[in-house]
């Protein structure tokens, strides 16, 4: 049975080589230069002519374009395949642990902070804001023992923490970070062979060093105990060969930016193809890689340009990689050893409800009345009741409070549907869809009214939420599949996100401030729109809080009482939609309020549907007021977003509470 399945891999591997040859070779025929086909391309390579422009076009730009995507793409894949061998985790990546977005603020900070008299290369900083994820990622889930799962999870949260700090530092240094928003999608455009003789030898030293470490490694198959036995030193093996991959990551980053999915796919690809040796699987996911990324590139270089845009090729791996990634999760189930472990409470310590309640409400009303009257003017502090400074501060502040409501509420919701306590608006793309159907709709000049952007964007959060489902439905809603479910999704539509912002139209800086979730321009319009939208959903929801409790006893338990499961979540994930929506059109989706408030709530021992929903939005009300005062007063007169400062707070807390 084995000798036949291999057979039917290497039969399809023979299919799919003169298929890709086929394609890649139109594709070339295609985006040559001037249009002029293969020709000019194979004049370039056996004829050059130093006088002739267009040589020298096709030389210092296309051809040098072609190289870095198949070394970039060979070096993700390689380390992708290394981590997912050393950790022995098939859905670790550079992107999922977050490496990627760690060399990212490397990147940004060795802008900011070095000297430009030091002439340091730009990978070094890199690697070292990639090493300092990994290591966090290893920190948080020590106490897990490093369970695959909990490792993705924790890179996912680093990821979203420090993609907040890079926004936060791009608004603050706009001026001088101004080309970081494109650059960090993942460019490949070339103005020489410069960035080739650097990725070269960064590519082929590493892959000579794991071909040397090929044999030590590959005993790490046969378990830590019997690799030590061997006299393999497992914990140094596993190190070197880890800082291998961070350093094939950190050289890819520091000179195109971001480029997410080869380092998953990849691999994934390989082992679907036959390999089976480590040496094997190292060198065929490098090739798979370096094809994906090319192919890639190739197709997004005839969309690049028009209209003066220039569309990133890193978010254009993210939108193939995260269809192949909802595949693969809809094909196969997760291995048991790969899910997430049940975490129940072990102890239920009683705390009274109204007492919590209580201080909670008197603590959410001085967040109201100071983040009203207490702030920074062009005098310094002071503290103010005129009717000016009510006007202007109130909407902004009813706003956060609205919206934080609404957003713990939703993922409070989506928490007990999925019975994932790591699911939320945020992390499963529900706020990025109605984001993404928002932002489309300015810029095709759609959503202009606000009834308009009211169903734009319910639309774009029903399309997640309906994926979500359909995905969920087949493996009974097990929260780590429905995790993975969320994360390719969120990686996708930041994916559109960052086509549709790289656009190059004049709105762009008003869609990243509103992405980042600013409460800078809201009216009283919103408050009414907020108040009757998130109070009316709140009421439904607590309606129903019996049956958010039944959902919770399981499929069976709640069928047994006579819950129809599957209406009942149809209706909740709906609310949920609801709810993620009003909150993206007024701050934006950039928030962790509500995968912390129910966490939070927890904590305060409040167990019940009911009890938990109350005090998680009293929680993520005053989390989001709390941030949007701070961001007006702390850097004051530069003014930050509200939503973009509860993502760097929250996002501090819950690595914290990982850690605990």
């Amino acid at each position: 049975m084995d000798s036949l399945l291999r057979s039917g891999q290497q039969t399809r591997l023979l299919l799919i080589i003169p298929g890709l040859i086929v394609v890649i070779g139109y594709l070339l025929n295609l985006t040559v230069p001037y249009s002029q086909g293969l020709p000019l391309l194979w004049e370039t390579l056996l004829n050059y002519d130093p006088t002739n422009y267009q040589h020298i076009i096709v030389n210092l730009t296309y051809l040098p374009r072609l190289v870095v995507a198949v070394l970039c793409g060979f070096s993700l894949a390689v380390a992708g395949a290394v981590m997912q061998f050393v950790l022995r985790n098939p859905i670790a990546s550079p992107t999922t642990l977050g490496v990627a977005s760690g060399a990212e603020l490397g990147m940004v900070l060795g802008i900011l902070l070095l000297p430009a008299s030091l002439a340091t290369p730009s990978f070094f900083p890199a690697f070292l804001g990639g090493s300092l994820a990994t290591a966090l990622v290893f920190l948080l889930s020590a106490k897990r023992g490093f369970a695959p799962v909990h490792m993705v999870l924790a890179g996912m949260v680093i990821s979203l923490f420090f993609g907040s700090v890079n926004t936060m530092l791009l608004l603050l240094h706009e001026q001088t970070l101004s080309s970081v928003f494109v650059w960090g999608a993942g460019t490949l455009n070339q103005n020489g062979w410069d960035t080739v003789t650097t990725l070269l030898p960064m590519t082929l030293l590493p892959l000579a060093a794991l071909m040397l470490l090929q044999r030590p490694l590959a005993s790490l198959q046969l378990g830590d105990g019997v690799a030590s036995s061997l006299g393999i030193n497992v914990k140094q093996i596993k190190v070197l060969c880890l800082g291998l991959a961070i350093f094939m990551t950190a050289s890819v980053v520091s000179e195109v930016g971001l480029i997410g999915f080869v380092g998953i796919v990849a691999p994934a690809v390989a082992r679907m193809l036959g390999s089976r040796k480590l040496h094997q699987n190292i060198l065929l996911s490098g090739v798979i890689g370096s094809l994906m990324l090319l192919l890639a590139d190739l197709i997004i270089q005839p969309f690049s340009g028009v209209g003066g845009e220039m569309l990133p090729t890193g978010a254009m791996t993210a939108l193939l990689g995260s269809p192949f990634l909802l595949w693969l999760l809809r094909r196969k189930t997760l291995q048991s050893e790969l899910r997430a472990r049940d975490e129940s409470t072990a102890h239920y310590h009683q705390r009274d409800f109204k007492k919590t309640v209580l201080i909670l409400s008197v603590f959410a009303s001085l967040c109201l009345i100071l983040a009203i009257t207490v702030g920074q003017g062009q005098q310094g502090w002071s503290v103010t009741f005129t009717g000016a400074v009510w006007e202007y501060r109130f909407p902004r502040v009813a706003v956060a409070l609205l919206a934080g409501i609404g957003l713990a509420l939703a993922g409070t919701i989506i928490q007990r549907v999925t019975t994932n306590p790591m699911a939320s608006p945020e992390v499963l793309g529900i706020s990025s869809g109605a984001a993404l159907a928002l932002v489309i709709g300015a810029l095709l000049g759609i959503s202009v009214e606000r009834h308009e952007q009211v169903m734009l964007g319910t639309a774009g959060a029903l399309l997640v939420t309906a994926v979500i489902w359909l995905m969920g439905k087949k493996h009974q809603f097990a929260p780590t599949q429905t995790l993975l479910t969320g994360i390719a999704l969120s990686a996708g539509l930041d994916a559109f996100l960052r086509i549709a912002m790289s656009s190059g139209q004049d709105n762009v800086r008003a869609l990243l401030t509103w992405l980042s979730g600013s409460t800078y321009l809201v009216s009283a319009q919103d408050v009414t729109l907020l108040a009757i939208g998130v109070g009316g959903l709140l009421i439904v929801t607590l309606s129903l809080s019996r049956w958010i409790d039944l959902i919770g006893l399981g499929e069976v338990g709640a069928t047994s009482v006579g819950l129809d499961c599957r209406r009942v979540r149809q209706l909740l994930l709906l609310l949920v939609a609801g709810l993620t929506t009003l909150c993206t059109i007024v701050i934006g989706p950039l928030s962790f309020v509500g995968l912390l408030a129910p966490h939070m709530a927890r904590t305060l021992n409040q167990y019940t549907a009911s009890r938990q929903l109350i005090v998680a939005c009293l929680l993520g009300g005053c989390l989001m007021m709390v941030a949007d005062w701070i961001g007006r007063n702390l850097w004051f007169p530069w003014q930050f977003p509200a939503g973009l400062l509860a993502s760097v707070i929250g996002g501090g807390y819950f690595l914290y509470l990982m850690r605990k």
